[in-house]
């Protein structure tokens, strides 16, 4: 996954051996025309940052669009490589490829639409992870991150699109 200098938003727990973060990134996408514009990407990541592994490794996801449902899309980010995490490793994954197709009503209008369908609509994401601490006898479980995104076009002329990035605290 790409590295980004731009804002960077965490919230892991005391405690909590893996850190769910959610960031910018910029990057690009084929317009309906060919052209490739300026598009900005949210990066979540989840990062061991205890000096042991841990195992048994299942990231759980909500997503809700703006006037529409919440629904379930931790299936969007099942990987065999995410199942275990050596120390101050981290995985990532792209929320716009990956999580957005996974929600039905979002799904149906980025296939119609393109990167226009997510434009100017707030995205309600909630992460929490279930792991096992090497050595460790019962399950744990990270608080709950809750993020808005928010796609817009800021400059018409240049067609870049941007992305605000507001963690929610409940």
């Amino acid at each position: 996954m790409p590295k980004s200098s731009d804002e960077h938003t965490s919230s892991g727990g005391r405690g909590s051996c893996l850190d769910i973060s959610l960031q910018p990134a910029a990057s690009h996408i084929r317009a309906s025309d060919g052209r490739e514009i300026p598009f900005t990407r949210a990066v979540l990541t989840m990062r061991n940052v205890c000096d042991a592994e841990v195992s048994d490794v299942v990231l759980h996801a909500t997503l809700g669009q703006e006037g529409g449902t919440v629904q379930d899309v931790t299936h969007a980010l099942a990987r065999p490589d995410a199942a275990s995490i050596r120390p101050r490793d981290a995985v990532s994954w792209y929320v716009y490829d990956l999580l957005l197709p996974a929600h039905s009503g979002t799904a149906s209008k980025v296939h119609m639409f393109g990167y226009r369908a997510v434009l100017n609509w707030r995205f309600d994401l909630a992460v929490w992870a279930e792991y096992r601490l090497s050595g460790s006898t019962g399950p744990e479980q990270t608080p709950v991150s809750r993020w808005a995104l928010r796609w817009s076009v800021p400059d018409p002329s240049t067609g870049a699109v941007a992305l605000a990035i507001v963690e929610s605290k409940e």
